[in-house]
């Protein structure tokens, strides 16, 4: 059996639609409330990267999440929102997603603003190397918690995350 792949892309007009039939819950809006997105306004500054699942038995690829932000001029990026097609949440979507989008801009800083009663949303931006939690705001009715990602970070994380000698053990030097 073939196993089925993803693949990431810039959305394009034509996935408006299916965006705004199938979106939920998003990172800007968990409880699916709220006013029709704008996806054409990101479409048209190439702000909207959408992963498709690839699946041999289907006919044609199927959009599974989306993230969509705003590029500063000063190359700082603020993610606007992201979220999953469906109901289900999904985690390494949403992932995969940020870290694509980090690859293809380059920006100097990411700064996300995530609910403060949101547990699955904070998890995937405390789980990626390099954001950090950087302070909160009050926006009515909700706490929102800000995280940041530099490349600094993004080197601190990686250094932490290499493993260490051993306790007692002393690294022999080259001769």
């Amino acid at each position: 059996m073939e196993e089925a792949g993803y693949f990431i892309r810039l959305a394009e007009p034509s996935d408006v639609e299916v965006l705004k039939k199938s979106v939920r819950a998003t990172l800007a809006s968990p409880e699916g409330k709220g006013s029709k997105k704008k996806f054409e306004d990101a479409v048209a500054r190439n702000e909207l990267l959408i992963l498709e699942r690839r699946d041999p038995r289907l006919p044609e690829p199927k959009i599974e999440a989306f993230i969509e932000w705003y590029t500063r001029v000063d190359a700082s990026v603020t993610i606007r929102d992201a979220g999953c097609l469906g109901e289900e949440f999904k985690p390494g979507a949403i992932k995969r997603l940020v870290r694509e989008l980090i690859r293809l801009v380059r920006p100097t800083s990411v700064t996300v603003k995530v609910r403060a009663d949101q547990t699955q949303w904070r998890e995937v931006f405390e789980d990626l190397a390099g954001f950090e939690f950087t302070g909160q705001e009050y926006s009515r009715p909700h706490w929102r918690l800000i995280y940041v990602w530099t490349p600094e970070a993004e080197r601190r994380a990686a250094r932490r995350a290499q493993p260490r000698p051993a306790a007692g053990r002393e690294r022999r030097r080259p001769r």
